[in-house]
């Protein structure tokens, strides 16, 4: 006679699965494997269903049998079955030779490229994932999209704020359906359409409404916004929305900006039960804790662990057939202006020691301090010197996107350029202010656009203008960088791509040269598993050693307490 360890039955009333009477040890083993169940749930266990949930309770049940009716076993195992075949035909739609479907829905004369229908029919099967295709590969399109598949009206669409009017736009003219672009922060009587179109900012004060039951789709431009899961109010608020919609899809380039524990927070918004808990996910995929910061152990694993469960579709530019306009990107070097930054140096200085010496406490709060002052001091003291560069490049017929990160390096930069009448695209225009003068740039009225490097994600148009984008600060995170130089390698640019980046020897550009290799190893490892670069992988501890680089230039006794480390040509290249 075969042992069993509890109850189990199907709620057809709820749509869920019982468990109960487990003996504790099972319960322990059911709580590791279902994240959703919560940790001092006792006696009585309910998973919602879905068909995934029945292939992993059937797995369970062959290892800890369950006493279980007749016609729910039935059930268990068609539904499992219902997953496998599921599974397959996924795996099918990405084979070379398929064929996609055709869709309707459309606007006369308006078409889906064919990689676009290969994601609407694996979209169509897997219901909840992440589409991850090269930037300029329209996958504002693929989004609206799903629009098309069975039962997914009323789509809404999550993006940018800066990107609201641009969906809207895109929408109008390619689906057949009506669209409506959502006003204010706070909820209104919404009129009836197929589509509807919200900015991250505004979810907090729509997730009420967004979880009512009534989006049947939901999609999440630049669903890297997301990275820092619910710790963050749209975090939140998208976390409760993907509770109750059933198809829901994130869309990106670059999955992740920095380490790997972005990737989990993201992906448990689609697929929750699929990582685990967070502290799970740390302790069976990552190595170090550095804060909130955890590194992937084996970024190619978990990559692949990604595209055989059908969480992500990726596909690059040469996947399907196009040609990426991108040369190989050029480190253009710089000698540093100190003497615009001395009167700021002796506050870093004392900063730094304090980021070696001090307490836990003081010395995590002066390292922040100290990272956000090295970095807006290495701005400023390259900032003329790439302003002249940029001169160089406009005077020789060439318009320029210029891309950097600090007001004060802006400010240098419109002083400098200021008979060229500079259009600024950055974190301080309002979102009217920065169509005026993208349309500015458009318009051939200015032949300099000044961009910050994360206000502009996902804006499309100035492929038709400009080739040349000169990154006059760094980024931390690498894949800003290449999101950055997307906004001109995209479908519809005639000339080759011409990425240069200014460096210099001075603050934090050295070692944030060499960090930016560790974090680039995370991304492109997960997103392309088994073509990742061989990168030297750099102490984390980035902050410190830059401490001890800066005071070791200034000749300041430095505190025995941290090794210093040379930055290789090798590690310097890896940010391209």
């Amino acid at each position: 006679m075969i042992r069993t360890y509890g109850n189990l039955a199907f709620d057809n009333a709820n749509q869920h699965w019982v468990i109960e009477h487990l003996e504790a040890h099972v319960a322990i083993r059911l709580k590791r494997m279902f994240p959703r169940v919560a940790t001092g749930a006792t006696g009585r266990f309910e998973l919602t269903h879905s068909p995934d949930t029945a292939a992993d309770i059937l797995w369970f049940t062959q290892r800890y049998p369950l006493v279980v009716a007749e016609q729910d076993s039935t059930y268990l195992k068609q539904q499992t079955e219902a997953y496998l075949v599921n599974q397959a035909e996924a795996d099918r739609i990405k084979l070379p030779d398929y064929q996609p479907t055709e869709r309707g829905g459309l606007k006369k004369g308006q078409v889906f490229r064919g990689y676009q229908n290969i994601f609407l029919d694996w979209a169509g099967i897997v219901q909840s994932g992440i589409l991850i295709d090269d930037v300029g590969l329209g996958k504002t399109y693929s989004g609206l999209g799903l629009y098309t598949l069975a039962n997914c009206a009323p789509l809404v669409i999550i993006c940018e704020p800066h990107l609201q009017k641009q969906w809207y736009e895109k929408a109008q003219s390619f689906i057949a359906g009506t669209v409506h672009l959502a006003k204010t922060n706070k909820p209104y009587d919404l009129p009836p359409s197929d589509v509807y179109i919200f900015k991250y900012t505004q979810l907090a004060g729509w997730v009420d409404v967004l979880s009512a039951g009534w989006v049947k789709a939901i999609a999440f431009d630049e669903v890297q916004q997301l990275r820092h899961g619910r710790n963050t109010n749209k975090g939140e608020a998208a976390f409760q929305i993907c509770q109750v919609v059933d198809i829901k899809f994130g869309l990106t380039a670059t999955l992740i900006y920095g380490y790997g524990i972005e990737a989990y927070n993201i992906i448990s918004l689609f697929k929750p039960d699929l990582l685990g808990t967070a502290d799970e996910f740390v302790r069976e995929w990552c190595d170090g804790d550095f804060g909130a910061k955890k590194v992937v152990r084996d970024p190619d694993a978990l990559g692949s662990y990604l595209v055989e469960n059908n969480v992500v579709l990726r596909r690059r530019k040469q996947d399907v057939g196009q040609e990426a306009k991108q040369l190989k990107p050029e480190l253009y070097w710089i000698d540093p202006d100190e003497k615009s930054v001395a009167d700021a140096e002796a506050l870093a200085e004392k900063l730094a020691i304090t980021t070696l010496t001090g307490s836990f406490e003081e010395s995590g709060q002066a390292a922040r301090e100290f990272d956000m002052r090295m970095r807006e001091l290495t701005g400023i003291s390259k900032a003329k010197a790439v302003a002249a560069w940029v001169r160089m490049f406009v005077e020789s017929g060439t318009p320029v996107i210029l891309f950097g990160w600090h007001r004060e390096v802006y400010r240098i930069w419109n002083n400098e350029l200021y008979d060229l009448k500079p259009a600024m695209f950055t974190g301080s225009e309002t979102l009217a202010q920065k169509e005026e003068n993208k349309q500015r740039f458009l318009n051939c009225e200015t032949d300099v656009l000044i961009m910050s490097l994360r206000s502009g994600s996902g804006t499309d148009g100035l492929q038709y203008r400009c080739s040349t984008a000169i990154h006059g600060e760094l980024d931390p995170a690498p894949n800003i960088h290449v999101q950055a130089n997307g906004r001109l390698d995209r479908d519809g640019q005639e000339d080759e791509v011409f990425a240069f980046y200014a460096v210099t020897n001075y603050g934090s550009d050295p070692v944030m040269l060499d960090v930016l290799g560790l974090k680039e190893s995370q991304g492109r490892g997960i997103q392309d598993p088994g073509m990742r670069k061989e990168t030297q992988q750099s102490d984390p501890d980035r902050i410190k050693r830059m401490a001890r680089a800066f005071l070791k230039q200034r000749k300041v006794q430095i505190p025995d307490t941290v090794e210093t480390r040379t930055v290789s040509t090798e590690d310097q290249l890896v940010l391209i």
